[in-house]
């Protein structure tokens, strides 16, 4: 398998700086949004969010075990390395706080009508998104469209993978479940909007 270099660079960069900058200071939706759209740009063709890189592999080739699993896969590991050094520049090597915890994994409650509802809120955030995300055609539209909902969905995956990797392991059984399972809701998401889309 051939690695794309420039790609993980992209995401590394990318990751760090809304780490660091956005999750790791605390800025608003407003000013994430803008940083997204900024990073988006300046990081070009990096997904930077896992939510993102989710929704390019579920409604990528699904057959296409190096072309599109592989490959994906490899820019989320980017995505938590950045985080991590994102988070290690915030923390100042873990010297100052904020002290982390794990979220704890919500799998197993999927049941529950709460969950069962947020999972259905993900979906259909990663459905809308992806039509803005595809059709706009701009970091701007992609980025405010991804704040506006991102309420139904979890956009620091990659953070919190990244702090569980600086907090040597910390969470991390929570922690990776979260991290797969909020980026393939949306993704799935992602996949039925653009089939309803076909379909239409």
């Amino acid at each position: 398998m051939n690695v794309d270099m420039n790609a993980m660079k992209a995401e590394i960069g990318g990751a760090f700086v809304l780490s660091w900058m956005v999750f790791g200071m605390g800025l608003g939706t407003l000013e994430g949004a803008v940083a997204l759209a900024v990073v988006w740009m300046a990081f070009s063709g990096a997904h930077v969010l896992p939510v993102v890189t989710w929704s390019h592999m579920m409604t990528g080739n699904l057959g296409d075990t190096e072309g599109n699993w592989m490959a994906n896969g490899m820019r989320l590991v980017a995505q938590a390395v950045g985080a991590m050094l994102g988070i290690l520049l915030a923390t100042q090597f873990g010297d100052v706080g904020p002290d982390w915890e794990a979220t704890d994994m919500w799998l197993p409650d999927i049941a529950e009508t709460a969950t069962i509802w947020s999972v259905m809120g993900m979906i259909a955030a990663g459905a809308v998104w992806w039509q803005v995300h595809t059709r706009c055609d701009s970091a701007w539209a992609s980025a405010f469209g991804l704040m506006v909902l991102g309420g139904a969905m979890t956009l620091t995956g990659a953070h919190e993978m990244g702090a569980s990797i600086a907090s040597v392991g910390d969470g991390i059984v929570d922690t990776l479940v979260n991290w797969i399972c909020d980026g393939l809701f949306v993704g799935l998401g992602a996949l039925a909007g653009a089939k309803i889309d076909e379909a239409l």
